[in-house]
């Protein structure tokens, strides 16, 4: 409930019809934000991809992988027939997918949660966009997938030079993964910095709870873990001051009335 899916879809152009999103999108000096939808839809899928959060509900239930991943190939590469055909299987290959020959004419449901990420990031990279953006890649997958599937992400990355937005409340994934992090609470980025600067010097008591609640190997047994009281509370409930404030157990006076700088 922090926003960053939000942000993402902000991103992509994605959000719904009643959201109003104020400030710059900008990519390459054009700032998406004032594109049509006409034009919008020549950098989404091409230039900007995305791999949601969960494939089964991302992917059309009632179409075969190989047609969905072979879409944005005719509509922003003006790939057809076979042509369009050779370069899903050769994506379905790049991406680690066993047997693709066999696979292309699969439909979603056939296929493990491991084996639909893949056709997601397949999709997401069929156009080499600039930037990728993964929203929670491994969420759904079995700690030894989510391994494959990180790992595959990285190395598309530093084969395409892409660039690569990844949410995740992983820290471990985040802190092997990333150049630079930022982390929101209630819709607010709160810190930010190079990750593992950010990681040795946690300024925002929300980033010091993160960190305080994972176990760590060795570990004496001496109760349960830390954890951050309460929850994150609906967006018309925040203080006026510190969205935090609530919850810290070093708010002061001051933080109800002003959010604190970055």
């Amino acid at each position: 409930g922090c926003g960053k899916s939000i942000t993402a879809l902000a991103l992509m152009g994605l959000l719904p019809d009643g959201a109003r999103v104020r400030g710059r999108v900008d990519l390459a000096g054009t700032d998406l934000l004032g594109l049509s939808e006409d034009a919008m839809c020549h950098v989404r899928g091409n230039r900007i991809a995305m791999i949601f959060q969960e494939p089964m509900t991302s992917l059309n239930p009632v179409h075969r992988i190989g047609r969905q991943i072979a879409e944005p190939l005719r509509l922003h590469r003006g790939l057809r027939g076979a042509n369009a055909r050779d370069e899903v299987l050769r994506l379905l290959d790049r991406v680690g997918l066993p047997d693709p020959a066999r696979r292309i004419d699969a439909y979603p449901h056939q296929m493990s949660g491991g084996q639909r990420q893949r056709v997601m990031i397949a999709m997401a990279l069929s156009c080499a966009p600039d930037i990728l953006l993964a929203d929670e890649p491994t969420t759904a997958l079995d700690v030894t997938i989510q391994g494959q599937i990180l790992d595959l992400i990285n190395e598309l990355v530093d084969d395409t030079g892409m660039g690569l937005l990844l949410i995740s409340h992983d820290l471990g994934v985040i802190g092997e993964t990333t150049e630079n992090v930022a982390v929101m609470y209630g819709g607010i980025l709160v810190e930010q910095g190079a990750t593992q600067s950010l990681f040795a010097n946690l300024a925002h008591p929300y980033s010091q709870g993160l960190f305080a609640a994972i176990p760590r190997p060795g570990q004496a047994r001496r109760g349960p873990l830390p954890t951050i009281a309460g929850a994150v509370p609906e967006l018309a409930d925040f203080p006026p001051g510190c969205a935090f404030a609530d919850r810290c157990a070093k708010a002061t006076d001051v933080c109800w009335r002003q959010a604190p700088e970055m």
